[in-house]
C-alpha cells in the first residue's frame, strides 16, 4: 500500500513538472532558446522540490525513532561527563557561565532582531496609527475588527428548545447524554481577533480595543509574568482574558514549549486530575494564598464590608527593590553606612545580573518599571479580575469571564482554568467560556475528563484543517484537549465534535493528509490568495502547508466567513474532520459526512450483531453510535446582534 502511494505521488510530481518541460521542449524548436533554458531549468527545480518534500517526510516520519536512540546513546555517554564537570571547583562554575552568557547573548540578539524585522516589514505592510510597527505575526494581515455583525447567529446553539428540535429532525433524539454546546460564533470571531491582537504591543492593543467599544480606562490591564503575556479587559458585563501565544524570536518561549515531561496534579482535596504539561503547568506559576478570594466571597454573601486596602497580596514588591540608608551623623557613622551602601550595591547588582544572564525575561510587553519575576500569571490574573468584579458587586452575578488565546496562548488559558478548578477559585462562579484557537496538546485523558459536562459545554478549542500544532505531541499520554472540537475545514466550513457523552473523552482530530490537494494546490485557498497581501503570499510559498494553516489570521477569516454547519456527536473511534478530507469530491457536504462516518463505523463493529441480524438493529446501533445534527444560522437581525455584545 506505501509502496502504490509513494508511485502514485511522484507519477503526479512527475507529471505536474514536466509541464514547463514539454513547454521548454516547444519553445527551444521554435528558436526561442532563452525562454526553454527558463522553463526547463523551473520544471527541473519543481522536481527538485517535491522531491526534497518526500524525502523530508519519510526522513521525520522513520527517522525519528533513531534520531531519539541516537541522541539516549550520546547522552548516556555525555552524562558521567557532565556530572564530573559539574562536581569540580573550576572547570565546572566556568563552563556554566559561558553556557548561560551564550544563552543570555542569543536571547538578547533575536529580541533585538524582532525590532528590525518588524521595521523591515513596515516598508511593506505600514505602520499602525500608534506609530508602532506591527509583529510579524500579523503582517500578513493587519486589520483588527472585534466585531462583525453580518456574522450570522446559529441559535440553535443558543435555545435548548430549538437544539432539540434539531436533534429531532436529524434523527438524534434518542441521545439524550448529549447537552447543548454553548457556542457562539460571533463570539468565537472577536475572541479570535482579541488573541491575534495580543501580539502586539501594549500601545496597538489599547489603541484597537478603545475603538471597538471596550471599557480601557477602568478595566485594561495588561499581564506578564517572566516570558508569557496576557491582558485583561471589559466591555458591558464581560471580562476578556486573554494569552498571547509564542513570540517567534523569543527563545524562553519555545523552551516552554519543549518542557513537554508530564506532570501528575492533584485538586485540593487530592482528586485525580491527570497529567500536564510540565512546560505550561509551570509557566502559569502557583496559586496564591486564598485571603483574598475568602474575603471577596464574604462580600457577596453580604458578611463583611472590606477595605480596598485590605486586599491581601501574595508577593511584596519590596523585595525587586533595595532601600539604602547612609547617615552623616558622626564620621564613623559616615563611613560605616557608606561601606554597607556600597556593599548592597555590589551584592544588588551581581545577584541579580547573574539572575537575569541565567534567566532572561522580556519586559519589553509592559515595560522595564513592571516586576516581572515574582507575581505569577495566575495571581496577578485572578486578581484583577476578581477586582473588577468587586467595583460593580451588584452586577457580578450577571457578568461573565471569557478565557482565549491562540497557540500557547490557548494551552496558558486551558491550564488557567485547570488552576482555577484545582484552587476552587471564586471565578469560576464566572465562568462564561474557554475558547483557544490552534494551540497543542496539554495533558492526557484523566485531565481532558477531569472538566465536569456542565464546564466542557463551556470548553471550545478550535483546529483549522491541517493545523500541525493542534496534533502535537504526537507520542502517548498526550491527548486531545478538553471540551468540544470546533474543526473548520479549508472551505470554511465549521463542524463542533462534542465530548463522548458516556465517558466525557474529546475527540481526536484527524491526521494531517499529504495525498491531498492542500495549501497553495488547494482551490479554496487559490480563491482567498487574491485578497491576500505580498507577504502572506509569501508565507504561503516559503512554509509548508500546516504550518501556514496555524497563523491566527486564518483562524480570523475562518469564523468571520465560515458558519457552523452541523454538531457531530458520536462514542469511541470518532475523528474530527475526516469530511475535510474529502472536500474536493463532487459529492455533497452532507453526503460526505455521512460517508466518511460510515466508514469509520461499518455494520459489523459490534460483536453483538451480525451482518445477518435484521437492519433496524444495525441501523439504530449506527445511530447511537453517530449522531449528525444539521444546525440552521439565522441572520443577525434576526437576534438582535447590533448592540455588539460578546456573549449571547
Amino acid at each position: 500500500m506505501g509502496q502504490g502511494r509513494n508511485r502514485l505521488y511522484f507519477g503526479i510530481s512527475f507529471l505536474v513538472s514536466s509541464i514547463p518541460a514539454w513547454a521548454g521542449i516547444y519553445c527551444m524548436v521554435h528558436n526561442r532558446t532563452t525562454l526553454s533554458i527558463l522553463l526547463i531549468a523551473f520544471s527541473m527545480i519543481c522536481m527538485g522540490i517535491s522531491t526534497l518534500l518526500f524525502v523530508g517526510y519519510k526522513t521525520i516520519k522513520h527517522g525519528v525513532p533513531l534520531l531519539s536512540k541516537s541522541l539516549s546513546i550520546i547522552s548516556g555517554i555525555l552524562w558521567p561527563v557532565a556530572r564530573g564537570l559539574s562536581r569540580t571547583r573550576i572547570v565546572g562554575p566556568i563552563l556554566s557561565v559561558c553556557i548561560r552568557s551564550t544563552f543570555f547573548i542569543w536571547f538578547m540578539v533575536l529580541l533585538m532582531s524582532d525590532h528590525a524585522i518588524r521595521w523591515v516589514l513596515r516598508r511593506f505592510v505600514g505602520q499602525h496609527p500608534t506609530g508602532h510597527s506591527l509583529s510579524v505575526i500579523n503582517a500578513m494581515d493587519t486589520t483588527f475588527e472585534l466585531f462583525d455583525e453580518t456574522i450570522p447567529v446559529t441559535k440553535d446553539l443558543q435555545d435548548n428548545r430549538l437544539f432539540q428540535r434539531r436533534k429531532s429532525e436529524s434523527g438524534a433524539a434518542g441521545n439524550r447524554l448529549v447537552q447543548r454546546p454553548r457556542y457562539s460564533l460571533p463570539l468565537a470571531y472577536t475572541l479570535s481577533v482579541a488573541s491575534k491582537l495580543v501580539y502586539e504591543d501594549v500601545a496597538v492593543i489599547r489603541y484597537e480595543l478603545e475603538k471597538a467599544g471596550f471599557d480601557v480606562v477602568k478595566s485594561f490591564h495588561p499581564i506578564a509574568y517572566q516570558n508569557i503575556c496576557a491582558f485583561i479587559v471589559e466591555k458591558d458585563n464581560d471580562i476578556l482574558l486573554v494569552f498571547r501565544g509564542t513570540n517567534p524570536l523569543n527563545i524562553q518561549n519555545y523552551i516552554t514549549n519543549v518542557n513537554t515531561g508530564l506532570c501528575q496534579v492533584r485538586g485540593r482535596n487530592g482528586s485525580n486530575m491527570g497529567k500536564v504539561h510540565k512546560g505550561f503547568w509551570k509557566a502559569m506559576g502557583d496559586p496564591p494564598i486564598r485571603q483574598h478570594a475568602y474575603q471577596y466571597h464574604q462580600e457577596q454573601h453580604g458578611t463583611s464590608n472590606l477595605d480596598d486596602g485590605n486586599m491581601t497580596h501574595i508577593h511584596d514588591n519590596s523585595t525587586s527593590r533595595v532601600q539604602i540608608v547612609l547617615n552623616n551623623t558622626s564620621l564613623y557613622r559616615t563611613i560605616a553606612s557608606a561601606v554597607q551602601a556600597v556593599i548592597q550595591v555590589l551584592q544588588f547588582l551581581t545577584l541579580n545580573v547573574f539572575h537575569y544572564v541565567s534567566d532572561p525575561v522580556d519586559s519589553s510587553w509592559t515595560g522595564p518599571d513592571v516586576d516581572v519575576r515574582t507575581n505569577t500569571m495566575f495571581s496577578q490574573a485572578e486578581k484583577h479580575i476578581m477586582e473588577l468584579l468587586r467595583h460593580n458587586r451588584h452586577d457580578s452575578k450577571h457578568r461573565r469571564l471569557f478565557i482565549t488565546g491562540h497557540s500557547l496562548g490557548g494551552a496558558l488559558g486551558t491550564i488557567f482554568l485547570a488552576k482555577m478548578v484545582q484552587s476552587r477559585s471564586p471565578v469560576l462562579e464566572h465562568f462564561g467560556g474557554l475558547y483557544t484557537f490552534g494551540h497543542p496538546k496539554i495533558g492526557n485523558i484523566d485531565f481532558a475528563r477531569s472538566f465536569d459536562r456542565h464546564m466542557s459545554n463551556k470548553i471550545f478549542h478550535h483546529a483549522y484543517n491541517n493545523d500541525i500544532v493542534t496534533r502535537i505531541p504526537l507520542w502517548a499520554p498526550y491527548d486531545s484537549p478538553p471540551g468540544t472540537l470546533v474543526y473548520i475545514g479549508s472551505d470554511y466550513d465549521i463542524t463542533l465534535y462534542p465530548p463522548d457523552p458516556l465517558t466525557n473523552c474529546p475527540v481526536p482530530i484527524r491526521r494531517i493528509s499529504f495525498l491531498h490537494l492542500s495549501g497553495v494546490l488547494n482551490r479554496f485557498v487559490i480563491r482567498r490568495m487574491v485578497h491576500e497581501n505580498l507577504i502572506r503570499i509569501l508565507f504561503r510559498l516559503v512554509f509548508p502547508f500546516f504550518l501556514n494553516d496555524h497563523f491566527p489570521s486564518d483562524y480570523c477569516g475562518a469564523l468571520r466567513h465560515g458558519r457552523a454547519r452541523r454538531v457531530v456527536m458520536g462514542t469511541a473511534g470518532l475523528q474530527g474532520g475526516e469530511k475535510d478530507v474529502h472536500a474536493e469530491s463532487d459529492c455533497s457536504e452532507e453526503d460526505d459526512q455521512t460517508n466518511n462516518l460510515s466508514k469509520r463505523y461499518p455494520n459489523n463493529n459490534d460483536n453483538n450483531i451480525n451482518n445477518s441480524g435484521n437492519n433496524k438493529s444495525i441501523h439504530q446501533h449506527q445511530h447511537h453510535t453517530t449522531d449528525i445534527i444539521t444546525l440552521h444560522n439565522n441572520e443577525p437581525d434576526e437576534f438582535n446582534s447590533t448592540d455588539r455584545r460578546l456573549s449571547f
